[in-house]
């Protein structure tokens, strides 16, 4: 039986994938905001089994809430896109939602 998938639904990339075309490393992608996530300092928990970076889990790789990772999109947004926060938080929001972490919510 396929399990069935949300649309939008990524696998995670394996840590270190090789191209087969080129020698460039693929690292795996986080489930929740879509950082790369290159070194073990860059999981969650420093666990390279976690499918959540850093900035989107606690300390102890446990996701943090949706509230609290949709915030620290926005401040990122607000920063990096320039956008004010209306725009920031619907840019954010509709992000989110094709994030694997976040569908359906």
């Amino acid at each position: 039986m396929t399990e069935e998938r949300e649309p939008g639904f990524q696998e995670p990339i394996e840590y270190e994938e090789e191209c087969e075309n080129c020698e460039v490393r693929v690292a795996a992608i986080c489930q929740s905001c879509g950082m790369p996530m290159n070194s073990a300092a860059d999981y969650g928990g420093g666990n390279e089994d976690n499918n959540c970076c850093v900035h989107c889990c606690c300390e102890d790789g446990s996701l943090k809430s949706y509230e609290e990772v949709h915030q620290s999109m926005i401040s990122l947004f607000m920063k990096t896109r320039g956008l004010d926060k209306e725009r920031a938080e619907q840019a954010a929001r509709d992000y989110m939602a094709t994030m694997p972490a976040w569908i359906g919510r």
